[in-house]
């Protein structure tokens, strides 16, 4: 019987061992020639199952989702700036409010909309893609008077003030398809510019 009792002792402590250590390969060195690392104590709600899980560390990592939550509003709500932007019965209030700074950038946006050329320019989305929760790129076709124009890649949208609104830096880039609607100074600070 002091045998057994023995043997049992053995086993069990055998097996805590392996718990603590998360050393369950029964085919492999036993641990030699392994580098030894130091582990944090095995705490009394440890269990076997636990053993084989990756640590908690990686679980609450900083989150790397490159979209908004609710990826079906945000491109409605890209759309719809779009749209309002390009309608041609928009205010200029209107479509100030759908660009990111737009307030600040009202006398371009009114200009490129009172230009000949720039006032027919119309635009349909089709496809968006975000590279963060608060920017998205915007494919889109570009047309003034049903003909094609080059957009030069993608645009962008940001989230401003909780809205999805038009990229400042696409609506600077939309002034080269009309004939006298310059570029506003803030087109040229680094936020600005195409990525």
């Amino acid at each position: 019987m002091p045998a057994t009792t023995r043997r049992e002792a053995c086993a069990m402590a055998a097996i805590l061992a392996l718990v603590l250590t998360s050393s369950c390969d029964s085919g492999g060195d036993g641990g030699k020639g392994a580098p030894q690392t130091s582990r944090p104590a095995a705490t009394a709600s440890s269990s076997p199952t636990e053993a084989g899980t990756s640590p908690s560390v990686s679980e609450s990592a900083v989150p790397t989702d490159t979209a908004p939550e609710d990826r079906e509003q945000a491109e409605q709500g890209i759309r719809d700036a779009w749209q309002v932007f390009f309608a041609p019965d928009s205010s200029l209030t209107e479509r100030s409010e759908v660009v990111e700074s737009g307030d600040e950038n009202a006398l371009m946006i009114d200009n490129l909309f009172r230009d000949p050329l720039g006032s027919k320019l119309r635009a349909d989305v089709t496809s968006v893609s975000y590279t963060s929760d608060l920017n998205a790129d915007v494919a889109y076709t570009l047309t003034r008077d049903g003909r094609r124009l080059d957009t030069r890649g993608p645009g962008a949208a940001v989230l401003q003030d909780d809205a999805w609104k038009i990229a400042l830096r696409t609506v600077c880039d939309l002034t080269r398809h009309a004939k006298d609607a310059p570029e506003a100074p803030s087109c040229d600070e680094p936020s600005a510019l195409p990525r």
